[in-house]
Formats: C-alpha cells, structure tokens, sequence
C-alpha cells in the first residue's frame, strides 16, 4: 500500500497514474478512498485521480493527537509532492470538501480548480456541535451499534440498500475508536468562509437535494463567496454523497467542469 508519513502519522492514498490532469480527492467522514471508485472508473483514463484516506480512516493512522482541516490539508499536499504533482485540481465531500478549501488556501498558485460537494465554509454551530457530539460518542462507545449506523447511514448515504451495505459492512468491522479525533476536528472547526475570495480560480459546487448537514443557502453562499467563476449544481433525490450514490449525474458535472478549466 502507498503511504506517506508526516511526524507520527501514515497517509495512505490511491493513484490511477497517467499523464492527465492530477484531481486529488477527499472522502467524507466515516468513509475511505473508496467512495471515490465510481469517479476512478469513469474518469481515470483522462485524469489523474489521486484519492487520499485522512488520518483515522481507512489504511492511514493518527497520532493520537487532536488535528484540523488545516492539518488535514498540509497531509494531502504532502502526497502531492511525494508524488511530484505540481498543480492539481482539489476536491471532495464533506470534510473532504472542507480539506480541499484549506489546500486550496494554503497554495494557490498550486490549484487549477475547487470542487466541494455538501460543504459549509463556517464553524458549527453550537446546536449543532451537540446533536453530532452524542451521536459520535455513542459510535465511538461499546453499545449496540447496528441501530445507530442505519440511522447514520440513511442520513449520510441515502441511496439504495445496495449504496449502503458495503459501508455498514465495513463499520461493523472496525475500530470504532477511530472516530474520536475526527469527531473533535468536524466540531471544532474554525469558519475560512471570510478566506473564500481569495479562492481565484474556478470553483464547482455540488449539493444533494436531501443533504441534512449542509443547506441549499449554504450551497448559494459558498458559491457567492468564492473570488473566481463558480458554478452550483444541485442533485436531485442524492443525500450527502452524491458521487456515490448518483454517479451519472455527478461525474457529466465533473466532466464538463473539468474540460473547461484553463491550462
């Protein structure tokens, strides 16, 4: 497996290699790499698709200390240049999406385009900091689990019980654990919605019509704020992974955004 180690931690990533344009890629939380397979099957021969697992999920360990999205961001430039990168396009869902603005922030000569799926640019919210701190704590606890994750699976995946299978599959199996720095640095998060116009270059929002956590005002504002062109696109009956989920619509979307970035 392909890791790269930054102080006491391994990031593992996937790569499809080629001569196309590099697209690095976060996943959501709770999830890995491999939500990205429908984006790597459809797009891997024209792009480069480099898909990174944050620290605590999939392969790529943590220290055991608390971590950011900044944090987060200078893992995925780490693999960037471990892989002799130089400009790329950033992108992901969720926290993924969250990384690839604070990547996109910390260098942006470096950065061809910006694409964020089911993403807010501001802190959480108190009330909100409350509901997802009991729901994770439990995850992280020693109760029953099977509840919680058709719960949490319904919410985040939506989709087909087909969709959903693999990943309760893969929760039952793991560390649960895992998830407690993670849940630290989703709650903690500091607002870069006020950075957002010193993003330049072109920008493509996605949301899910049924995504709880963030809303479609959510969606106009961050597309407002950026300081390049950018481009919403709502997908309809998808929830908050809607590459996974509904990879037709998604990967045209990508597609189109994609050949029309300047060189």
């Amino acid at each position: 497996m392909p890791f790269v180690a930054r102080g006491g931690t391994k990031i593992h990533y996937t790569d499809t290699g080629g001569a196309g344009p590099a697209i690095v890629l976060g996943h959501s939380m709770l999830m890995d790499n491999e939500m990205f397979e429908p984006q790597r099957s459809a797009l891997g021969r024209e792009y480069r698709i480099v898909a990174i697992d944050s620290r605590g999920h999939g392969p790529s360990s943590d220290d055991g200390t608390p971590f950011s999205y900044w944090d987060l961001a200078r893992d995925a430039w780490a693999v960037v240049d471990h892989l002799g990168i130089d400009r790329v396009v950033v992108g992901g869902v969720e926290d993924g999406a969250s990384t690839a603005l604070r990547m996109a922030l910390l260098a942006p000569p470096r950065v061809r385009g910006v694409i964020v799926i089911g993403c807010t640019a501001r802190a959480m919210p108190p009330d909100r900091r409350v509901g997802y701190r009991e729901v994770l704590d439990y995850w992280a606890g020693d109760g029953p689990l099977t509840p919680t994750i058709k719960m949490v699976s319904a919410l985040t995946i939506g989709g087909t019980l087909e969709d959903k299978l693999p990943w309760w599959d893969k929760w039952m199996a793991g560390d649960r654990s895992r998830v407690r720095l993670t849940t630290e640095c989703l709650i903690n998060r500091d607002s870069v919605f006020e950075l957002l116009g010193d993003i330049d270059c072109p920008a493509l929002v996605l949301r899910g019509s049924s995504d709880q956590a963030s809303s479609p005002r959510d969606a106009l504002e961050i597309t407002a704020a950026f300081g390049g062109p950018a481009a919403l696109h709502t997908i309809a009956g998808a929830s908050m992974v809607p590459n996974l989920t509904h990879p037709d619509a998604v990967n045209e979307i990508f597609r189109d955004f994609l050949a029309g970035l300047p060189g």
